[in-house]
């Protein structure tokens, strides 16, 4: 008989890594959650969920805290990952018992989102919708990098580096609307295991005549003659041109023919790289729900009155009633400040008429008004308040880096 299960123990810990190499033969996402219990101060047991048939543990998922940064706003993120079946006990509902309690957890714990970097299409039966740009790949031969100037020198990655690093990192970061707030603590782990996004990688800092000119965290395929770029920040006004003659020379150096880089399509060197002929794929996306609306909506009053303050909206005496067709959140506004917010199940005011499933699209600036009602005919927003709420939710791009 299935049983969901918190975990407690060692031995449960164990059964769990066994579970994890049957599901995922050769990708090593038991160490990955090992490295997770070991390393990251906000992840433990309790953070595991399971379920069992009689003793064993034939079902699991984790859930990893992570903070996100919207225009500014702090959201709590708890990201489902590491999410396994066994090959005999699937197609019984295991997932969606573990959905369950995974959305108590997050509600109860106070998270604002639960995310996800899953497979294609199986999420969205939990409510999940594509709404952050995931994965961009930029890749070229080696041959085809122009770049040259100036010596950059180069040395292995420190410990006492990360206080510098991270304030690149954040500059690196400012004009995202949505981005990952990298703690201490996720420094650390990544530092101490040399693992990001579940793979290996080198880290350098770059040196010039001015000091410290960036930070490169690269990974080596020896076999396929790869070199991966999986993260690089530079000093503001840097020239992408000087890092890219010291890629291609370390590439020349170490018999590696092609670069695969990882950096956002909007990152300066992405550009570049692209200028140059890589081929850029499209990309995936993080698969997001929001956990509560009203709680949510109640915490982003202070963001949404400062979107009002520096519109033509300042001094809006309103009351909007937000219909996401299953319920309505109702936002009180006078002389431009949020004086209520109330979910109500009256949804007779078509006004604002808002799809609740792909409203994140909408909040973490993936998609535009005018988009979402082209595709999506039960979103639709009058023209007397489309202005307003292009004012209140007004998008733009979006990245984040894993945190392990």
């Amino acid at each position: 008989m299935y049983k969901v299960y918190k975990p407690t123990t060692d031995k449960d810990a164990e059964q769990i890594y066994e579970l994890l190499r049957t599901v995922f033969r050769g990708e090593d996402v038991d160490k990955l959650v090992k490295r997770l219990l070991e390393y990251y101060p906000e992840t433990g047991l309790n953070n595991l969920f399971t379920v069992r048939d009689g003793g064993k543990i034939v079902a699991t998922l984790i859930l990893i805290p992570q903070t996100w940064i919207m225009d500014g706003f702090e959201l709590k993120v708890a990201e489902m990952g590491c999410v396994a079946t066994h090959p005999d006990h699937r197609r019984k509902g295991l997932q969606a018992l573990l959905n369950r309690e995974f959305d108590k957890t997050a509600t109860n714990e106070g998270y604002d989102l639960c995310a996800l970097a899953g497979i294609p299409f199986f999420y969205r039966q939990f409510g999940y919708e594509y709404s952050v740009e995931l994965d961009h790949t930029s890749t070229i031969p080696v041959h085809l990098i122009k770049g040259k100037g100036r010596v950059v020198r180069y040395r292995v990655f420190k410990g006492s580096d990360i206080p510098e690093a991270s304030k690149l990192f954040e500059s690196s970061q400012k004009d995202y609307f949505v981005k990952q707030k990298r703690t201490q603590a996720v420094w650390n782990i990544q530092q101490s295991t040399h693992y990001y996004k579940g793979e290996p990688f080198e880290s350098y800092i770059l040196r010039d005549e001015g000091g410290i000119l960036g930070y490169l965290r690269l990974r080596e395929d020896k076999n396929q003659k790869v070199l991966y770029l999986n993260e690089a920040c530079l000093r503001n006004n840097a020239d992408p041109e000087r890092v890219l003659g010291l890629l291609k020379s370390y590439c020349q150096s170490n018999k590696l023919e092609t670069i695969v880089s990882r950096l956002s399509y909007e990152d300066e060197l992405s550009r570049r790289l692209r200028s140059l002929g890589a081929e850029q794929k499209k990309p995936y996306a993080w698969q997001v729900k929001i956990v509560d609306y009203l709680k949510l909506f109640q915490r982003l009053a202070p963001l949404l009155e400062k979107r009002l303050k520096s519109s033509k909206f300042s001094k809006l005496d309103e009351t909007l009633n937000l219909n996401f067709r299953k319920f309505t959140i109702q936002i009180c506004i006078r002389e431009g400040r949020i004086v209520e917010v109330e979910k109500t199940d009256d949804c007779s005011d078509r006004t604002i008429g808002l799809n609740p499933y792909v409203f994140p699209k909408l909040l973490l600036g993936y998609r535009r008004i005018g988009e979402l009602e082209y595709s999506h005919p039960d979103f639709s927003i009058k023209h007397t308040h489309k202005k307003l709420m292009e004012i209140l939710f007004p998008g733009g791009p979006g990245y984040i880096h894993h945190v392990y």
